[in-house]
């Protein structure tokens, strides 16, 4: 199995980011990264390896304790984002009409509406029950005295909906106009019939019953799998490249690190945060203080604190973060998209992003050392600036380097189709990533 073969078996793994942090953390875990609780007491010596899980269970942190402690010798942060534009369901989201029961969406991100249409749909996420005992009373949890959950990770593994198209017969200005009104027709057909066989029937796949759920966090995505595409097979096709393929590559490089060179004088940090599609503002997206947080325990917990002679927060001057996100690759039927010298191809080497506006968090210094790292790891670069007509995205690099205060590079593999259900990037791409982020952490 290739790195590309492998990537596709992590993107079939991850349709949601409870998943991507399941499967995350199991790969991790294979290479000695042991886990640690929040709200536990901490201390670390160089050598070790750990991550930790935020409460909400969408955020993880993985760390490989460096010989030195970080107020000294800093960190090397990649930071990557585990969720992506989809379809979850409203608090009610059944409902029945025209002979059949629907499950009604909320969108999440910029998502492409079209290509949700005639697709086959798969169901997972977080289901939550609350405990009670023989009398029916909750319970509460012991520790912190809030109602007692049990949480259920789950996935339907079946294409349990879809979201029928309308006919150009019924519509005849489909393809000159086309507008789609999410709240009418992004709902989705769970079968046809009445509602509480069909629901019983998905409670089983799901492995709990819905109908009895205390709460959910349920996601909607394609019920296909990536594949290569091409006659060279050299591009993959497939849903939730942005950001699942920078969070695979990421964790990749962190695993090759520890396993070329499992004694380091730097921290070595994988950041793989939650809701970057939807401005960050969460409990443990990039602008909460999750991070940080982590980050300032990992250095004052750690054996050399002490002796370092420099304060816990000496250790962001000394870093560097790399946030990983994708990039606009140059589109063969509307190259015109680009601006001239800043238009990067598929399978042509990872790309370096700049904004005049602060979109991104790259500046001539960090860019200046991502291409050394390139270098280093024998990685072509390409750059991308916006045209200056166009609106510019972000990602969480700004977030990060303002919260932190640390030195902060933006970069990404190129793609096509971002924010469609099924989109499309370099295997070549894939592969000099998981280089050039080991070339980072081996720094």
């Amino acid at each position: 199995m290739d790195r590309a073969d492998d990537y596709i078996e992590f993107s079939k793994a991850t349709p949601t980011p409870f998943h991507a942090v399941r499967e995350i953390t199991q790969r991790l875990e294979r290479d000695g990264f042991l886990p640690i609780e929040p709200n536990g007491a901490w201390s670390f010596r160089g050598g070790e390896r750990h991550y930790v899980i935020a409460p909400d269970q969408r955020t993880v942190i993985a760390f490989a304790v460096g010989h030195k402690a970080p107020s000294e010798a800093g960190f090397r942060i990649l930071g990557s984002h585990t969720d992506a534009p989809d379809l979850r369901l409203k608090l009610n989201p059944v409902s029945e009409g025209c002979s059949v029961t629907r499950l009604h969406t909320q969108i999440h991100g910029g998502v492409l509406y079209r290509t949700w249409l005639d697709r086959p749909l798969d169901l997972g996420g977080m289901i939550y029950h609350l405990k009670r005992d023989s009398d029916g009373r909750v319970q509460d949890d012991p520790e912190t005295g809030l109602p007692a959950l049990e949480r259920h990770l789950v996935r339907a593994n079946k294409p349990i909906a879809f979201i029928p198209e309308l006919a150009i017969h019924l519509d005849r200005k489909v393809n000159s106009e086309g507008k789609i009104n999410p709240e009418e027709q992004l709902v989705a057909v769970l079968g046809s019939g009445e509602q509480d066989p069909l629901l019983a029937q998905l409670s089983e796949l799901l492995g709990h019953d819905l109908r009895t759920a205390s709460g959910f966090d349920l996601h909607l995505f394609p019920f296909q799998d990536p594949v290569r595409v091409g006659v060279d097979g050299s591009i993959i096709l497939g849903p939730r490249h942005d950001d699942l393929a920078m969070c695979w590559a990421s964790c990749e490089a962190l695993r090759a690190s520890v396993e070329q060179c499992p004694d380091s004088d730097r921290t070595r940090v994988g950041y793989f945060v939650d809701a970057e599609e939807v401005g960050s503002m969460t409990s443990s997206g990039a602008q909460s203080s999750f991070l940080r947080h982590t980050l300032l325990r990992i250095t004052r917990q750690h054996a050399a604190y002490g002796e370092s002679g420099h304060q816990a927060e000496a250790a962001f001057q000394a870093s560097l973060v790399v946030s990983a996100d994708m990039a606009h690759a140059q589109h063969p039927n509307h190259p015109a998209k680009h601006a001239a010298g800043h238009a990067p191809q598929i399978n042509h080497g990872i790309t370096i992003k700049t904004n005049a506006n602060e979109r991104y968090a790259s500046t001539g210094e960090t860019s200046a050392l991502f291409r050394g790292l390139c270098e280093k790891a024998g990685v072509a670069f390409q750059e991308f600036v916006i045209r200056q007509d166009m609106g510019c995205g972000s990602t969480i690099g700004p977030i990060v380097a303002a919260g932190l205060g640390a030195r902060t590079v933006d970069v990404g593999i190129p793609m096509w189709g971002m924010h469609s259900t099924f989109e499309s990037c370099g295997v070549d791409d894939l592969n000099d990533a998981v280089l050039v982020f080991t070339q980072h952490y081996s720094s």
